[in-house]
């Protein structure tokens, strides 16, 4: 009698213990997909950032002006970006990992 409720206590624990082990594999892998989209996100305006400086830059030969930029490395992704002269737009995609983000920004010159 003591030996089978020594085994179903044993089988118990072990059952609640493989819950808490799944349990916690789930909240850290969501923590760090949250995490590769918020630096994807990032990657996305640095690309952003990056495609201003370089129209800025090539304001006084806009004959070299690439419309389509990278992918480039930065940190632990890259970023892509496209910029339509014609639209006055301006998309970059961040990527890390199997994140992917996106940002347009509409321009206009002054």
């Amino acid at each position: 009698m003591v030996l089978l409720t020594v085994i179903i206590i044993l089988l118990t624990v072990s059952v609640i213990g493989a819950t808490l082990v799944t349990f916690f594999s789930s909240v850290n892998s969501k923590a760090e997909s949250y995490a590769d989209e918020s630096k994807a996100l990032y990657l996305a305006e640095a690309g952003i950032s990056y495609a201003i400086y370089l129209m800025r830059t090539s304001a006084a030969n806009p004959v070299d002006f690439q419309e389509e930029i990278g992918p480039l490395n930065l940190g632990e992704g890259s970023f892509m970006v496209k910029v339509d002269l014609l639209q006055s737009l301006i998309t970059s995609t961040g990527i890390v990992r199997d994140a992917k983000k996106t940002v347009q920004l509409q321009y206009s010159a002054l």
